[in-house]
């Protein structure tokens, strides 16, 4: 459940609130950065990274109460990502926002909003009250 107040957004946690952490994955860091000062300007703490692996991995090792994934990434795409977290049972246990400027078909969308951990499907250019509406309801 997340509480806004007028600047910072909030999660409420078992015994208090906390800032709400997000992980952005995108291999383009020009769209990181401004998404990062948006985010951060809004109260949000943000961890980026340009690199899929590293995504990957922080998702393994850390936790978020927001991922966003850029699905078309060289090397390693979103999808590769989505299902190794599917594999291993990770998942299921996390709060996805897939973006990407591709088109993909609604079917394909469509089956991955249905994957548990899967939260939302953004398309680029992102409109930041859009994306922050997503994120915080």
């Amino acid at each position: 459940m997340s509480f806004q107040n007028e600047q910072t957004p909030y999660f409420i946690g078992q015994d208090n609130f906390y800032i709400m952490k997000i992980l952005l994955v995108d291999d383009n860091q020009e769209i990181t950065l401004l998404l990062s000062k948006f985010l951060n300007s809004k109260g949000f703490e943000t961890v980026i990274t340009n690199d899929p692996m590293e995504g990957l991995r922080r998702i393994q090792q850390e936790q978020y109460d927001v991922i966003l994934l850029d699905i078309a990434m060289p090397e390693i795409s979103g999808f590769n990502i989505i299902d190794t977290l599917e594999t291993n049972e990770i998942l299921k246990n996390l709060n996805i926002f897939i973006f990407s400027a591709n088109s993909f078909s609604d079917i394909h969308i469509k089956n991955l909003l249905r994957k548990d951990g899967i939260s939302g499907c953004l398309k680029k250019p992102l409109r930041l009250d859009e994306l922050l509406t997503t994120i915080t309801s």
